[in-house]
């Protein structure tokens, strides 16, 4: 798992999760040691209490080099996924990288991590997590290496995406998750966004996510439509300073944009006369007065409209622009109210006055309503 790092700014460390004493053989997270008072107040562990980390001593060793290997047992089932993190456990000197890795036949893991970009000696934590909970927890200590060049010079950011191979590969999903670990503290808004690096093509995507106890964050983003192949750059913010970025790629999903369903519902309102769905007879529609929907260049810009389906049904609004100077696409679900309402929020800070877009609500693929738009001051 390819891992690469921000350079605006040093982030402050904070412990991701809960500290648990280590043994010899490695201490799983909440469990008691072989000796109950090594670890005054333990408890009995909870599921997942048979993992530990292999290490001799006090605390696992390992150097600021490529290649350092992280070894441990558990008793979860073959095949389980699980990720291996080391993060610093300095202020001095803050560095989070991660690998995921399966657990053997035997019960057995191992992932191998590039800790090159360490420069100092500099105390850590080694964890073990599944599924956003951590199985094991042990102190280590990362002994720089004279004359290492770093694998990536940007690597003690303290924030990383997650992901296999080369670059980040993403499919044209509706609700497609980017995930990454970071050192902020548990609570933190990251902002994760996508934009294409080929003009063939442009898009940005933008996604709010919330870092969990365990330094995870997740954030879902829209992606229908874009094309196969499509080059981007992703890159993760934190208070106005990328903290981390990474070279990605869209491979599968939907590659064009969902048409409308052509057969006759029971749904008889219209839509705006130059949509593509105007022929389709459904009851939705896009509050606008006008030739087209406006919005600012701002924070939290309202989109609101109208429709017969349930109340409580859930309906996707895309923002995308139409013009090749300043290329975006956003999307937001939004909840149908007892009244027949939906409202979706977006963050259009950035974007130019006079950029024009198109709105397009979406229902179980089929389109539901379009409208052009334009932003304004």
């Amino acid at each position: 798992m390819n891992r690469t790092y921000g350079t605006a700014g040093v982030v402050a460390v904070v412990l991701v999760a809960a500290v648990a004493a280590a043994s010899a053989g490695g201490v799983p997270l909440g469990g008691a040691p072989a000796n109950a008072t090594d670890v005054p107040g333990a408890t009995d562990a909870p599921a997942g209490d048979g993992t530990t980390v292999d290490h001799d001593g006090a605390r696992l060793s390992l150097d600021g080099t490529p290649n350092q290997t992280v070894t441990g047992e558990t008793d979860l089932a073959p095949g389980t996924e699980l990720a291996v993190r080391v993060v610093s456990d300095d202020a001095a000197s803050p560095f989070l990288v991660s690998r995921t890795t399966t657990v053997g036949d035997d019960g057995a893991f191992s992932a191998t991590v590039d800790l090159s970009g360490v420069s100092e000696d500099a105390a850590a934590r080694a964890t073990v997590v599944r599924d956003g909970a951590e199985l094991a927890n042990v102190s280590a200590r990362v002994t720089a290496v004279e004359g290492v060049t770093p694998t990536d010079d940007d690597s003690e950011s303290g924030t990383a995406f997650d992901y296999e191979g080369d670059r980040l590969t993403l499919a044209a999903l509706e609700n497609e998750t980017i995930r990454g670990e970071t050192n902020l503290s548990a609570g933190s808004e990251v902002t994760v966004r996508l934009t294409a690096t080929s003009d063939a093509s442009p898009f940005l995507v933008q996604s709010t996510a919330t870092v969990g106890e365990d330094g995870a964050f997740a954030a879902p983003v829209d992606l229908v439509g874009i094309a196969n192949g499509s080059a981007f750059e992703a890159v993760v913010r934190h208070d106005g300073e990328t903290l981390a970025s990474a070279e990605g790629v869209v491979v599968g999903g939907i590659n064009e944009e969902p048409t409308a369903d052509p057969t006759p519902t029971n749904r008889t309102g219209t839509v705006a006369e130059s949509s593509r769905v105007a022929e389709a007879d459904h009851n939705t529609t896009l509050d606008y007065s006008g030739d087209e929907l406006t919005v600012e260049s701002a924070a939290d810009q309202q989109i609101a409209g109208e429709t017969d389906l349930s109340t409580g049904t859930n309906v996707t609004l895309r923002v995308a622009s139409t013009g090749g100077a300043n290329p975006f696409l956003k999307s937001a679900t939004a909840t149908v109210t007892e009244d027949g309402r939906f409202t979706a929020g977006f963050n259009m800070t950035g974007i130019p006055s006079g950029t024009a877009f198109e709105v397009v609500v979406y229902h179980d693929g089929e389109t539901l309503a379009v409208a052009d738009g334009e932003v304004v001051e």
